[in-house]
């Protein structure tokens, strides 16, 4: 009797597999696609959507393509070597920066005097004595500054502004700047990361939610450091083309279209941040999500096949045996 109770179990367990295996569907189907076509299809929908606003906006797309290009192949209008020459010449003539470097020196001594000669609120003969000289020192730098500062106009003028002296220092300016963004965001990051973390270790938060608020505030971080590097530069690019002393057409010409640059630059690589960002999270979230949907599957056929072994019979066969605490009567 043993015997075939075991047979009767075994073979209902056959019965329910091969019943569930010819109804249920492929796990891709119940799951809709797998962890990676889900992911690789996030980012497919986000690069889309970018695609889509592109061709909206073609005026906007064709600026930021013409803006990078420039920044990234433009080089200037070359000289010729004559002209090279004579440039590189009067620059080195023009150079006064060891009677500048001498006279910063002793503005700075003469200050130094002036400062531990005065009093809080007093300034004695010693003290007036060392303001003076200090003062004559300060005219007197700066007046060689601008005396180097004409005759490298001068100079300077002579090639033009869209040459490629002159789009070499435009550039030199704009990756200086631009550097500064970036590593007030990178000081930025590494403060907040810490005190992101410290909060969290009070708020018990789950690792998944510290990346993502220290994601967001690295994303503003750099938002913030390199529009600020854009305006930076922008303030710079002015003494930049005044000192070439160009038309002033071409002045705002050359200014227009190096801004245009610089902005298709910052643009370009928030974009990318940003880009990766979305695409990073949105892939993770749909893998996850179609991960869970397969594991629920496979687990609720596990505890349907459990519960059918504990009750191979079924309902039919629940319904068949008495109840708890019953007592059959005789006659």
């Amino acid at each position: 009797e043993t015997s075939s109770r075991e047979f009767s179990s075994d073979a209902s367990a056959s019965a329910f597999d091969a019943s569930d295996a010819m109804q249920r569907p492929p796990a891709e189907e119940t799951a809709l696609v797998a962890p990676g076509e889900a992911a690789s299809a996030a980012v497919a929908v986000l690069a889309k959507g970018v695609v889509l606003k592109a061709r909206a906006h073609p005026k906007l797309s064709l600026t930021w393509i013409a803006g990078l290009l420039i920044t990234l192949l433009a080089t200037g209008l070359r000289v010729s070597p004559e002209v090279a020459a004579s440039y590189e010449r009067d620059m080195a003539a023009a150079d006064m920066s060891e009677p500048i470097a001498r006279a910063a020196r002793r503005l700075e001594d003469l200050e130094r005097r002036h400062y531990y000669s005065k009093g809080w609120f007093t300034c004695n003969a010693e003290c007036a004595r060392n303001r003076d000289r200090a003062s004559e020192a300060r005219r007197h730098l700066g007046e060689l500054q601008r005396v180097e500062q004409a005759q490298m106009a001068e100079v300077k003028r002579t090639v033009g502004v869209f040459s490629e002296y002159g789009v070499a220092e435009t550039r030199e300016r704009f990756w200086r700047s631009f550097a500064g963004g970036q590593s007030f965001a990178k000081r930025q990051s590494m403060w907040d990361a810490l005190f992101i973390t410290l909060g969290a270790a009070r708020r018990d938060e789950s690792t998944v939610a510290i990346v993502l608020r220290w994601l967001a505030q690295l994303l503003l971080n750099f938002t913030v450091g390199l529009v600020g590097a854009l305006f930076v530069f922008a303030f710079n690019l002015w003494s930049v083309v005044f000192s070439y002393k160009p038309h002033v057409l071409t002045g705002v010409a050359f200014a227009v279209v190096a801004l245009v640059a610089a902005a298709s630059m910052v643009a370009t690589y928030l974009f990318l941040m940003y880009f990766a960002a979305a695409s990073g999270v949105a892939a993770v979230a749909a893998a996850a999500h179609a991960q869970a949907r397969i594991e629920d599957s496979t687990g609720g056929r596990a505890r349907s096949r459990v519960q059918y072994q504990q009750d191979p019979g079924g309902p039919a066969s629940s319904s068949s045996r008495p109840p708890p605490g019953y007592r059959p009567h005789s006659h």
